[in-house]
Parts: C-alpha cells; structure tokens; sequence
C-alpha cells in the first residue's frame, strides 16, 4: 500500500484570488530555481508538506536527506505567499525531486485537493523548454483555457505548436484542466544541460506581468553572472581541447607515409 500523506503546516486564508505555481527539478531546473527564489526572497509562509514513497531520492532510492546533523525524507512543500500590491496571492509549489512515474497522478490528485480547499483558481507549472534552434528564445505555454491564454499572450508568451510536455510540469496541467482549474503549463527556453538561472528570470519577470508581484531580483542577477562565467569557462576548455585535437590530427597526417626504423 503506497504511503501517502499531506501534513498541515500553519492555517492560512487566502486574502484574495489563489493562483498556485508548481516549480519542480526539471530541464535546466528552470521551473525549480523560479519558485526556489520566490520562496527563499519573499517571505512566504510553508502550510504544508506532502510526504510519499513516490518522492525517492535523486538516484531513485528510499532515504532521507541530511542537513546539519537533521534528517527529512523528500516532500512536496508548499508555501503561502500575500505580497502588497500583488493583484492575487499565490499557492507555491516545490520539491528538490519528482515523483516516480507512477506516483505522479496520485501526488496531483492530492495537490489538486488541497488547493481547491484553499480555493485555488488559476494554475501555473513551470519548467524549461529546449527549442530545435538555439536562436528561440522567450516563454511559451500550452493551455486550454481561452481567458488563460488572452493573459499570456498580452504578456509576451508564445503557443507551444506540438510535442509533450512530460512529468509534473505537464500532468498536474492536464489534472487541473479535468478539475476546471484555469491551467498552464509554462516553459522558458533553455540549453537544458546546465542550470539556468536565466530562463528562470523570465518565468519570475512573467509572473510581475500577469499579477503584478514584486520582488528583487538582484541576487538572481548574481547567479546569472556566475553560471555564464562557468559556462564561458567550460566552452573555453572545449575550444581547447578540439584545437588540440585538430593540431594531433595533423601530425599524424604529415606522418603518414614517413619510414619508420625498428
């Protein structure tokens, strides 16, 4: 029998309209990083965690994780954030991992409850997208909400045309759709092999436009900085490495025919 099982954290009531946003590992962490840095700058509230042997750890295996001596297993943690000014307060979603396949309906269903009992009314899951040409660039969206979509599209993001959208990222959307949540699933451009903080400042930059929240985006900047002199240091290291086998390339050709004497 599968072990599943939502804690309450705190109460909350939400003040105005609820719009949930699920950021979890992904393509680049992209969607992750997003609602990572909302949780960590703005000063939400944890009410509750969801706990399941469908949340292994990242290597797939049944542990907890350490922290200073403490020990948690994985979760699914959400967050109440109320921020002045903001048009909407906001039911965020996080986890440092996925659920396994064959849990991901079963952890959705149970997001899904408790949200709709706080009255959630619009949904977002975030992720990253790689595009077949490294010259797209922006947000695109999938959603079968007509009023969603006069939303994104006024504020800049563009009509994913075909595809899947696989994982949490795209099934807690179609599970929300079945519930008549307002639903997206919303992904920024990314090269996908590193994390990418700059996709994810799109998703964040999205949401001030939609919604009108606040928040300083200053230390994002800093990681942004850091993650493009790593990757121009690694693309410097790969330069090297194909000049230097280019130049052995040819030696041997000049080589070729040379006597050799034993």
């Amino acid at each position: 029998m599968p072990h599943l099982e939502l804690v309450r954290v705190a109460e909350v009531k939400p003040r105005r309209r609820l719009v949930l946003v699920q950021g979890v590992p992904g393509l680049g962490l992209v969607g992750k990083i997003a609602v990572q840095y909302l949780i960590d700058n703005a000063g939400p509230t944890l009410v509750a965690k969801i706990f399941s042997d469908y949340l292994p750890l990242p290597d797939g295996s049944a542990g907890v994780r350490v922290s200073d001596g403490d020990v948690a297993p994985h979760s699914y943690d959400l967050y109440y954030l109320s921020q002045p000014g903001a048009e909407v307060d906001f039911l965020l979603l996080t986890s440092d991992v996925q659920p396994i396949p064959w849990g991901q309906y079963s952890v959705g269903e149970l997001v899904l409850d408790y949200a709709q009992e706080l009255g959630v009314e619009e949904l977002l899951t975030f992720g990253g997208y790689v595009p077949g040409s490294p010259d797209v660039e922006g947000v695109f969206a999938a959603s079968n909400d007509d009023s969603l979509w006069e939303k994104l599209e006024a504020a800049g993001v563009m009509r994913l045309q075909g595809g899947f959208v696989t994982g949490a990222a795209g099934l807690l959307v179609g599970l929300g759709h079945l519930r008549g949540i307002p639903s997206a699933c919303v992904l920024s451009t990314t090269e996908g092999q590193r994390p990418d903080p700059r996709a994810s400042k799109r998703l964040i930059l999205l949401l001030e436009k939609l919604y009108g929240l606040k928040i300083d985006l200053s230390e994002l900047d800093e990681l942004i900085k850091e993650e493009e002199s790593v990757r121009s240091l690694l693309e410097e290291k790969a330069r090297q490495a194909l000049e230097r086998r280019r130049e052995w390339e040819e030696r041997k050709e000049g080589e070729e025919g040379l006597p050799y004497h034993l």
